[in-house]
């Protein structure tokens, strides 16, 4: 099957066989907007690729593009929790709402240690903040001492707040982004990380998607948001345009707030004497906080029967 991008934007194509003679695809195309006043405008920099692989961004590990297809659509968070401006806060809440619903909340604190007093084990006041990075740095996790090696915690080995022992913790530090129902309350309380950002956590994605049989030797369901790159709440359903998204406790001032553009992506399927029009679907949205930009991702899987001879052709288009 060949394909042809007949847009400006990012693109990739994802292909499987199944059997002989089908093939499943999946075309997939990104664009960055620009949010002035709540309004998506095209951006003239389509800065945000697509990935064929797990990659590094600046705010930390990006999961995979190349899957057929998802559970839902991702909502991902980058930038930062801040404090309004000209003051300064030790703890805060980030709250992100879909339509005025709040769909997702993080607590976030400002720096913090394990404290000891006659073998008691207390959590020290939080230092002041004016910005806390929302990365999986700052989330539960990280790496533990045990039997003289670095023993990564599997749900998120970038953060901190992992420890095998109370020594160990003993003037090492909390994470700053915490379950607002569920905060830390012992060194050793270890906990599924909380954030709103990308979260390419294979453990953490079989923990939630993955049943297995009573040997847990073999897959006997697979939810397909296995394939999802949000953390589980900021997994929807449907987006649909002019849906409204806001965020609190992320600017220093007002909500982040932005409608979501009726921006119409087409793809032709031609497979012989046949055409096929379908409209590309929403599967993710990025918000960039910091660039004032957002990106969306569009998606359209299908599958085709292999014919020898027959002309195969995909054709991607701005309406």
């Amino acid at each position: 099957m060949e394909f042809i991008n007949r847009t400006s934007f990012p693109s990739l194509v994802h292909r499987a066989a199944i059997g002989d003679d089908i093939i499943a695809m999946s075309v997939m195309c990104r664009i960055t907007y620009n949010i002035v006043e709540g309004i998506a405008a095209i951006s003239d920099k389509q800065t945000w690729e697509l990935h064929q692989n797990y990659w590094e961004s600046e705010y930390g590990p990006m999961d995979t593009d190349n899957v057929y297809t998802k559970g839902g659509v991702d909502i991902m968070i980058f930038g930062s929790a801040k404090a309004p401006k000209g003051k300064i806060l030790t703890e805060s809440e980030v709250k992100i709402s879909l339509n005025e619903k709040e769909l997702h909340k993080i607590k976030i604190f400002g720096d913090r240690v394990w404290k000891s007093f006659l073998g008691s084990m207390s959590i020290s006041n939080p230092k002041p903040f004016t910005e806390i990075p929302l990365n999986l740095n700052n989330a539960f996790g990280g790496t533990a001492k045990w039997d003289g090696l670095e023993v990564p915690y599997p749900a998120n080995p970038y953060g901190k707040g992992y420890y095998q022992t109370k020594e160990e913790a003993v003037g090492n530090p909390l994470p700053n982004i915490e379950h607002p129902d569920d905060l830390i309350r012992k060194w050793n309380s270890w906990q599924e990380p909380a954030g709103v950002c990308s979260l390419p956590i294979m453990p953490l994605k079989a923990k939630h998607n993955l049943i297995l049989n009573k040997d847990k030797t073999k897959i006997e369901k697979l939810d397909n948001k296995f394939f999802n790159s949000a953390f589980p709440n900021l997994i929807i359903n449907e987006i649909k345009p002019e849906d409204s998204i806001s965020i609190k406790g992320v600017t220093g001032g007002k909500d982040f707030e932005f409608k979501i553009p009726n921006t119409e992506l087409e793809i032709n399927i031609n497979l012989g004497d046949k055409t096929t029009n379908r409209k590309m679907i929403i599967d993710q949205i990025g918000v960039l906080l910091n660039e004032h930009q957002i990106f969306i991702s569009y998606r359209f899987p299908f599958r085709y029967t292999i014919k020898p001879m027959e002309k195969r052709e995909t054709i991607l288009n701005l309406k």
